[in-house]
């Protein structure tokens, strides 16, 4: 066979089989792409179970865990397995606003106290738990709530610049309730009867 048709044949040969190997390769692709499909969907599905944490109405609370007056660790997700509403309050022992709703508060809380958790937190982190006990003594009625030391990461999980930020966290275990502001004894009875019966 003359050089120039054995280099046909082998350019001929060549390209046939760069040919043949890209069939196969698109063959492989299309026939796995509906597994790719398929996992994709499984993996979305698995997603769309998983609650958004948050701090907007509807979403599950970020957890966290704080020291309380008592010295001792109190877990958000903990108090939440209770079954119990739960008020988490931003306050510091300087706020005016805050000693306003604790003292409206302490007219009512007697009578939610076994159906409602209520935690404390400062925002204000210079201030240990030992503040913290000293200053809950002013509330005698409010001795069934958890006051606790403040976090920076708490702070920032709950988007936390001020006093008096109240958020209420229903049974259904999801963020019911958001507010900011000093409340009078009716507007807490609103609000703890509406966790209790919800």
């Amino acid at each position: 066979m003359p050089k120039t048709a054995k280099k046909l044949n082998a350019k001929h040969f060549l390209f046939s089989v760069i040919i043949i190997v890209m069939f196969a390769l698109a063959a492989y692709i299309f026939s796995s792409e509906g597994k790719l499909e398929e996992k994709s969907t499984t993996v979305y599905q698995n997603m769309n179970q998983v609650q958004v944490i948050g701090t907007r109405l509807g979403q599950a609370p970020s957890d966290f865990v704080a020291i309380t007056t008592e010295g001792s660790p109190v877990r958000l997700y903990d108090l939440i397995e209770q079954k119990k509403p739960i008020i988490v309050y931003f306050m510091a022992t300087w706020c005016p606003w805050c000693a306003k709703d604790y003292a409206a508060l302490s007219k009512v809380y007697k009578d939610y106290e076994n159906n409602i958790t209520f935690i404390s937190i400062s925002l204000d982190l210079s201030e240990d738990f030992l503040e913290l006990r000293e200053y809950k003594k002013k509330y005698p009625e409010l001795q069934k709530t958890i006051f606790a030391q403040g976090q920076e990461k708490i702070l920032i999980d709950y988007g936390i610049t001020k006093t008096t930020t109240k958020y209420a966290i229903g049974r259904n275990r999801t963020v019911v309730y958001r507010t900011i502001g000093a409340f009078d004894e009716e507007q807490w009875k609103v609000l703890l009867d509406k966790l209790v019966k919800g």
